[in-house]
């Protein structure tokens, strides 16, 4: 079974293991419908299965676990109407932030340290997805998403994107190892367009980016709970 991370931050037992469990199954670590077996979390935790109960009734609160009367715990499965809720802003704001990254840099607004930035991100991603997927795969596609927003400058694109970013990378890490030749090179062509200081096409290439990702999800087999509400 896949480790989780100690607890080790102060606060209530119950919200720090709320927390581990939430960042290994963003990471992909719990996969969509995996049994979280209250008995096992609790060993590996060092905690007894209260907490790790109320933990996963929190959890369960806000969307990223299902309790199953009679049977437990199980990572939730996404439908396809809360893919495309997601993937729609999503879309929206980080393609509006590739136009306005392309926009900065073709004013000569930026700095160096910022495009290096995003080059060097763009080199590791793409190295990683030519030899195969690791675990750091998924991180690496968030950083070089937040590198873009952030070339953009614009803080108000940075908060909003902040606010799904957990479930963009949950989302992802199901079809990271599909989909990443093919995302790190989509994510070329846009740091080239970016680079080269051409909002338009910035735009059109990162929002088809989107799309191919929203799509890879739908296809994935136990993507089934209610229908997709985009028109293909």
């Amino acid at each position: 079974m896949t480790k989780l991370r100690a607890v080790s931050r102060p606060g209530p037992l119950r919200v720090e293991i709320a927390s581990a469990i939430k960042e290994l199954i963003v990471r992909g670590g719990f996969k969509f419908n995996q049994h979280l077996v209250e008995s096992e979390l609790a060993s590996q935790l060092g905690v007894s299965r209260l907490p790790v109960r109320e933990a996963l009734q929190d959890l369960s609160r806000d969307g990223w676990v299902d309790l199953k009367v009679g049977y437990g715990a199980f990572v939730h499965t996404p439908s396809a109407r809360e893919i495309d809720e997601v993937f729609s802003v999503r879309c929206a704001l980080e393609s509006e932030a590739a136009f306005q990254a392309a926009e900065r840099v073709r004013d000569q607004e930026t700095d160096e340290d910022e495009i290096e930035t995003l080059r060097a991100i763009l080199e590791v991603g793409s190295a990683e997805a030519s030899h195969g997927v690791d675990t750091e795969i998924v991180d690496h596609n968030a950083q070089l998403h937040s590198a873009i927003i952030h070339l953009s400058g614009n803080q108000v694109l940075s908060e909003m994107t902040a606010a799904i970013e957990a479930r963009v990378r949950w989302y992802f890490s199901a079809i990271a190892v599909t989909r990443a030749p093919a995302s790190w090179e989509e994510h070329g062509g846009v740091v080239e367009a970016i680079l080269r200081g051409e909002p338009e096409l910035a735009k059109t290439l990162m929002a088809a980016h989107c799309e191919r990702s929203r799509k890879g999800l739908l296809n994935l087999p136990n993507i089934a709970e209610g229908p997709s509400t985009v028109q293909d």
